[in-house]
């Protein structure tokens, strides 16, 4: 039996609908526009692909016009613009501000991250952030965090340690 979040598609998928709408883009037109596989959006919005990877959502969005944030944010509105509740949508910002600098952060060590690590690295800095209200800017502050993220991946790997 299939839980009830497997059977719903995630809400992003409905801001995804809503833009190609108010741009007149159909699924195959907009994967080929993004530089995607030509099927690429069918199978998002067919739910065979769930949960893109972060450049695949940065190459909708900027095709679409919008940034990640607003594509994966909150309820779509009625200019075809992605909108939602304000604090969703900080979380989103601060979430996609922390892919970036992380996806930076490791391009330029030279350190390529595993899809599963670099989500565990995310979840981590943006966790620490959410429970820590004593930071007074955020962006400001994950810099080390990232830093120390990546740093402590390449030794890991280095040593050869699987956990």
């Amino acid at each position: 039996m299939m839980k009830k979040s497997e059977k719903e598609p995630p809400h992003w998928i409905e801001n995804l609908k809503a833009l190609m709408t108010a741009r007149n883009l159909n699924p195959r037109r907009l994967s080929i526009r993004s530089g995607l596989n030509a099927t690429a959006v069918r199978d998002m919005l067919d739910g065979r692909a769930r949960y893109p990877r972060y450049d695949t959502i940065e190459a909708l969005a900027r095709s679409l016009e919008v940034t990640p944030a607003q594509l994966m944010g909150g309820s779509p509105l009625a200019d075809g613009s992605a909108g939602g509740d304000p604090m969703a949508q900080e979380d989103l910002n601060l979430l996609t501000e922390i892919i970036a600098r992380l996806q930076e952060t490791a391009e330029e060590q030279k350190q390529p991250l595993k899809p599963r690590d670099f989500a565990a690295m995310a979840t981590t800095i943006f966790r620490t952030i959410k429970e820590k209200p004593a930071f007074k800017n955020p962006r400001a502050d994950i810099t080390p965090t990232i830093n120390q993220l990546v740093t402590y991946d390449a030794l890991r790997r280095k040593s050869g340690s699987k956990s």
